[in-house]
């Protein structure tokens, strides 16, 4: 994988990120996890698995998985143990951020073990593709 790409990519990614997570309001987000529920069900996800807090509690995994697994890429040796408390510390500051800065947001303890566990899936993704040689680092 090339390294340069990955690191553009990353950044973008990043910015995007900012972005979302810490627009004042989260009308678009709201939008984006019941557009998700609803592709759920679509795929065949019973309704009593699919409901808005579970949308939503994948929705803020799957956000910061892109984060570590750019940054694996671009920073091989760093392990997935580090990414997930990066992760942590990412997810942490948004949150702070959105509870002590953006009133039409809330922050909440789900958002964050939900983006720390979105970093350590992203981490642990591109190891288990090193390990089976899809990756190279």
């Amino acid at each position: 994988m090339d390294r340069r790409l990955c690191q553009v990519a990353l950044a973008i990614y990043a910015v995007f990120l900012a972005v979302v997570l810490l627009s004042p309001s989260s009308g678009a987000q709201s939008t984006s996890v019941s557009w998700f529920a609803d592709v759920l069900r679509a795929l065949g996800a019973p309704d009593s698995l699919v409901t808005a807090g579970r949308a939503e509690l994948v929705a803020n995994a799957l956000i910061l998985m892109p984060v570590s697994a750019l940054g694996s890429l671009v920073w091989p040796t760093t392990g997935w143990r580090d990414w997930t408390a990066w992760a942590f510390v990412i997810a942490s500051g948004v949150e702070l951020a959105q509870g002590l800065l953006l009133p039409a947001r809330s922050a909440t303890m789900v958002d964050i073990v939900a983006n720390t566990l979105g970093g350590l899936l992203g981490a642990l993704v591109v190891l288990a593709l090193r390990r089976c040689g899809w990756l190279s680092g």
